[in-house]
């Protein structure tokens, strides 16, 4: 899923965070490839249709969150929390998990095509 930079709702891990911190929530279609969001808090967060691509989301807080049509590929969700988190959609290939990850309940990482990671 590569967007141009005219299609983004915002880019960038500090643009996210900052607008975060001030009380936004909506963020759809964001451009986010490679962000470093490790042991962000983001829980509630819109971020349907983004480009995760390959993003550090190690500890991350993702609780509640909207992530259905993101693309998530080669993302690192180890010890992230994704509970009660829509992926409905979402491409997830390749993302990395392990058993502290807490995924929504019936999500499955294996048919999802991502990959159990513990080191």
């Amino acid at each position: 899923m590569t967007q141009t930079i005219a299609q983004c709702a915002l880019q960038g891990a500090s643009e996210l965070l900052s607008r975060y911190q001030r009380g936004e929530r909506h963020f759809p279609q964001s451009c986010l490839e490679y962000a470093f969001l490790r042991g962000a808090d983001l829980r509630g967060a819109n971020l349907e249709g983004s480009d995760l691509h390959g993003a550090n989301l190690r500890y991350a807080n993702l609780r509640g969150s909207n992530l259905a049509k993101a693309d998530l590929r080669c993302a690192d969700l180890r010890y992230a929390d994704l509970e009660g988190a829509c992926l409905e959609g979402a491409n997830l290939r390749g993302s990395l998990y392990n058993h502290s990850t807490c995924f929504p309940v019936g999500f499955d990482p294996v048919t999802a095509g991502m990959q159990p990671f513990e080191f």
